[in-house]
């Protein structure tokens, strides 16, 4: 996210395209528009903008969700302006004057108008928000494969774009249920590449203190952070990543249980084995036995 100088003087109702801009709509009036419909998407779809495309708009009654997939974007309201990439997801909540182009060259983003919520009332009284996510990549293929099943004529095409229609709604509920308000997302987009460090290196001695300084935050924030994100502690969140590695160590790898504990951050094999049971329900040898003759 960076500050831009503004886009004009004052903004107006206006939209500016030509014949290589490229878009593509959920389909209006169709049974399957209803799957995204009953969501509260009223509208949404991927758009391939060039420098002399421009959206104004003076009292929009719909909130926007923009996900960048290419290029930057610049965004103007009456009170900020920034320039917004990947990694980072627009927010306009309905009522604020907004106004966005392409900066310096093409640019490529997904799009949502939702409806007037209780479920969105935190976005109420808000100016525009551009913060982190991780939601760029998955809303874009989640909505290239919903278009495509819209379209479909297989008979099991309806049921495909009902399913994307649903993910696409969870992810929105995902980004708006971490909505802070002035970018305070950054760091859940900080938070969730800890857990895939902590998931590619489960052996590392991870620790509070540890998880909150690669943050940059306070521990009892920390503790905070985490449960509203994911309604546990940082530890047992660790705990959990750290277990699910051991489920897949003991089913491929033919070694002795002590060295799976050493590779998911246990020196102590009891201590693994009481950790693993009460997360998995079964002893690690249990949960291997199916699969596997391991040594123990």
């Amino acid at each position: 996210m960076k500050p831009s100088t503004p886009l004009s003087d004052e903004i107006i109702d206006i939209k500016k395209w030509s014949p290589q801009c490229r878009e593509h709509y959920i389909p209006r009036r169709s049974k399957r528009a209803a799957a995204v419909e009953k969501k509260g998407i009223a509208e949404g779809g991927i758009t391939e903008a060039f420098p002399d495309y421009e959206i104004g708009r003076t009292a929009p009654v719909f909130h926007l969700l923009l996900y960048t997939t290419c290029g930057e974007g610049q965004v103007r309201s009456p009170h900020s302006h920034y320039v917004v990439g990947r990694e980072e997801v627009l927010i306009i909540p309905a009522g604020t004057p907004f106004n966005y182009r392409p900066h310096r060259g093409p640019w490529s983003f997904v799009w949502f108008h939702l409806v007037e919520m209780e479920q969105w009332a935190r976005l109420r009284d808000q100016d525009l928000i551009v913060q982190g996510t991780t939601l760029n990549s998955p809303m874009e293929k989640s909505m290239v494969e919903y278009l495509h099943e819209s379209h479909g004529t297989s008979l099991y095409s309806p049921r495909a774009a009902g399913l994307h229609a649903e993910l696409l709604a969870l992810y929105i509920e995902r980004e708006l249920s971490q909505f802070s308000g002035r970018g305070g997302g950054d760091v859940l987009v900080r938070l969730d590449r800890l857990w895939d460090q902590v998931n590619e290196d489960p052996a590392k001695p991870w620790n509070v203190e540890m998880i909150a300084r690669q943050l940059h935050i306070s521990v009892p924030h920390l503790h905070r952070l985490v449960r509203a994100s994911t309604g546990t502690s940082p530890m047992k969140m660790v705990t959990r990543l750290r277990m699910e590695r051991a489920q897949d160590l003991l089913i491929i790898l033919a070694c002795k249980i002590s060295a799976v504990a050493n590779m998911v951050g246990y020196e102590n094999e009891f201590a693994f084995s009481v950790a693993f049971k009460r997360f998995s329900g079964v002893t690690p040898s249990q949960f291997r036995r199916p699969s596997s003759s391991s040594p123990e």
